[in-house]
């Protein structure tokens, strides 16, 4: 059995926060790297993508590199990085990459949209590398990889990922306001502590998870005044970890004003309330550069 590993490149959401109060759990925008055997998957072109194609130079050399990059969607925090994605510039390398159809436009039409005229000195086109864009239609297979996409409740729409490989599943649940579609808001429009009710879709699609990476943008207090805004907050996630049970969550897409120690202290009154509530289920948030094996049974957690 082959490990299914998740590395953390872009831990911040809205825009990259680079500074002294931000270095310990980064700065740069959305983007994860997913391993199982000698497959490579990336979710999203943040800021952070920028680091792993670095990375990968100085670990592939001129050895081609094959790998996916699948959006969430395409605001452009989650895209911002991709014309520094130094290996799209490389004739050796392909990337297949995939990405939901819009109204108006694909994937290719808005990553090529950000490279011209004023916005960029140079065009998609540029880049040397063999590039495949592909429609996510349903589930689809990268590898031995499977990955299920779900539609999150965000502002212009966002898609979840399972990945399920060798008996490990990770999902990844970032840019989502799960209150939204939650069957009593109401209820917690009044009571945000309130026990929330899902659709059965919502709590099959993150049960059974060995990790979870979920937007926990906001603390409780803040979060009134930013419903409808696109992200969760504390008790959001707590509620959800209290339902469907994962082994690990890592709590990401960190608020551009938060510091790391507003990070930290958010980080450990979820675990507080966790511990509270006696589950077993371990929670942290996500730092740059960290790398967490998904398995059953749940392994040690590895910071580093």
């Amino acid at each position: 059995m082959s490990d299914l590993t998740v590395r953390f490149w872009g831990t911040r959401g809205s825009i990259p926060t680079p500074g002294r109060q931000t270095k310990k759990y980064g700065g740069n925008t959305t983007c994860l790297e997913i391993r199982h055997e000698d497959t490579l998957l990336v979710f999203d072109a943040g800021s952070g993508i920028r680091e792993l194609g670095m990375s990968w130079l100085d670990e592939f050399a001129q050895k081609p590199i094959d790998a996916s990059v699948v959006f969430t969607h395409l605001h452009w925090d989650h895209i911002q990085g991709f014309p520094f994605f130094s290996c799209a510039y490389m004739p050796q390398n392909a990337f297949t990459i995939w990405g939901e159809e819009r109204e108006s436009t694909g994937v290719e039409q808005l990553l090529s949209g950000q490279m011209t005229g004023d916005y960029f000195p140079i065009e998609l086109s540029a880049m040397q590398a063999k590039l495949s864009f592909k429609t996510i239609e349903g589930p689809f297979g990268i590898g031995k990889m499977k990955v299920t996409p779900f539609p999150l409740p965000h502002p212009g729409g966002s898609l979840g990922y399972r990945v399920e490989a060798d008996g490990a599943v990770f999902v990844l649940a970032t840019d989502s306001e799960f209150d939204q579609i939650a069957l009593n808001k109401d209820e917690l429009a009044n009571d945000h502590y309130a026990s929330r009710q899902y659709p059965a879709e919502v709590t099959d699609f993150l049960a059974g998870a060995n990790l979870i990476a979920i937007d926990t943008q906001y603390t409780d207090s803040i979060y009134p005044q930013r419903v409808g805004w696109g992200h969760n907050s504390i008790a959001t996630v707590v509620d959800l970890c209290n339902q469907v049970k994962p082994d690990m969550v890592a709590m990401c897409h960190h608020d551009p004003q938060s510091t790391d120690q507003m990070v930290s202290n958010m980080s450990a009154d979820a675990a507080n309330r966790l511990k509270c509530d006696g589950s077993d289920t371990v929670i942290f948030a996500a730092r740059e550069g960290m790398t967490v094996k998904a398995h059953s049974p749940k392994p040690p957690l590895a910071l580093n």
